[in-house]
């Protein structure tokens, strides 16, 4: 609960009149211009709509790495946040309220399609729209990210966006989009790119190395899991007609796995591959094993149960989790900044702060239970900033006139807590 506290400094901080920096010395990977993408070897323009439809092909073809993929937006929104404010700011809180509660607003979609949109693309685009006079915030509108541009100067510093329009017979030109009016999302960023890292693109040889094994899982299993037969019709003095071997193979093709057969002296059948395919799941869970490192989440969401018990499936998950509260983190600022402080018109007055997971509050609840267990706990953990943990009003009974330290108010006096 006290995750975003700092926010108001840090805002206030943000905002506060600073004397102009000078140019880098450094500059970006390459010297790239407004016209180049920052990392060497990345490519053209061109390539990175290429490779985002690929990605995206990849996610909208489903399975277990789209679940994997999904388990971002899903763990970060799971838990549900809220609005909170400095003191004596209600109203502006309230105000940031009603606008979340009109019909066309729908901001935890908003988020769960930039966090998919910057896991998948590297960086999500959404469009800020203002009302027609110009003076509040209509609404959020997420657009495909392939279409757009950043632009940045040969120190890598954003110098603003455009967005890819077809002008038709397959050509495009960029439109310029009033830096303003766009928040972006980077959840994976790399030095010396603008755009970040896509979880699909750090994953793509593991997945392509996934669908070989099973693709060659499936191949064995056909050609090897079940039993075959050679059947051998005739002898040296009776050779077998064609006829002969066409009405056999009709009888062949009726056979079941419960079928029975008697043959005449001059069919001998000698059994095939009996061993059938063994070890398939070995194969299997290496490979699901690589592919959810890659896809950086615990390998049990691949259905990989191989002990929810063992000590290193509970580290797995801690590991994934600690991840997700960076990226809640993320998303908190990102929409607290960007938009919210738009709304308010007053910046760091109210913010969005994702609530605590039960086990997190648990822990929380256990350690200061811990330090409040000695002789004298409120030199320790005193009692006010230990409700102040758990977002706990103050007990205002117990402060009133005539209340008694360590006593329970009842409506006939007070009684000392046994």
């Amino acid at each position: 609960m006290i995750m975003f506290e700092r926010f108001r400094k840090g805002l206030a901080a943000a905002i506060s009149p600073q004397a102009k920096p000078a140019d880098p010395q450094t500059r970006i990977v390459g010297g790239g211009t407004d016209q180049q993408h920052a990392r060497l070897g990345f490519g053209t323009a061109g390539d990175r709509e290429k490779d985002i439809a690929k990605w995206r092909l990849i996610y909208l073809k489903g399975g277990l790495i789209s679940d994997a993929i999904d388990a971002y937006p899903l763990f970060t929104l799971s838990p549900g946040w809220e609005l909170h404010c400095e003191k004596g700011k209600d109203a502006l809180k309230a105000k940031v309220q009603d606008w979340l509660d009109q019909p066309h607003i729908d901001l935890d979609m908003v988020m769960w399609q930039g966090i998919l949109d910057s896991v998948l693309c590297k960086t999500a685009f959404q469009e800020i729209i203002p009302t027609k006079s110009g003076d509040d915030i209509w609404g959020v509108v997420p657009r495909d990210a392939s279409s757009f541009r950043i632009k940045y100067d040969e120190f890598g510093r954003i110098t603003g966006y455009a967005q890819l329009i077809s002008t038709g017979a397959g050509q495009f030109q960029e439109k310029p989009i009033d830096p303003d009016r766009m928040l972006t999302i980077t959840l994976f960023p790399v030095p010396g790119d603008v755009y970040g890292a896509s979880i699909l693109e750090r994953a793509y040889d593991d997945i392509q190395r996934d669908v070989d094994v099973i693709d060659s899982i499936t191949k064995a299993i056909h050609r090897h899991g079940t039993p075959k037969q050679q059947w051998a019709i005739g002898d040296a003095e009776n050779r077998a007609s064609l006829a002969d071997l066409n009405a056999v193979e009709k009888n062949i093709e009726k056979i079941r796995a419960n079928t029975d057969f008697v043959t005449t002296h001059d069919t001998k059948i000698n059994a095939l591959d009996t061993t059938g395919v063994a070890n398939i799941d070995v194969y299997s869970n290496v490979s699901l094993q690589r592919l959810a490192c890659a896809l950086g989440v615990p390998e049990e969401m691949l259905g990989l149960g191989r002990g929810s018990t063992e000590a290193t499936a509970n580290v797995r998950m801690q590991a994934f989790l600690d991840k997700i509260s960076t990226i809640q983190s993320i998303i908190a600022r990102t929409y607290s900044r960007q938009l919210i402080d738009r709304i308010t018109k007053d910046v760091g007055a109210v913010w969005i702060e994702f609530n605590d997971r039960p086990q997190d509050f648990l822990k929380l609840a256990q350690a200061i239970a811990a330090l409040r267990n000695t002789p004298d706990p409120d030199s320790v953990a005193p009692a006010d900033w230990a409700r102040e943990q758990f977002g706990i009003p103050k007990d205002e009974a117990a402060e009133a006139p005539g209340s008694q330290p360590g006593s329970t108010p009842y409506p006939g006096g007070t009684s000392s807590a046994p």
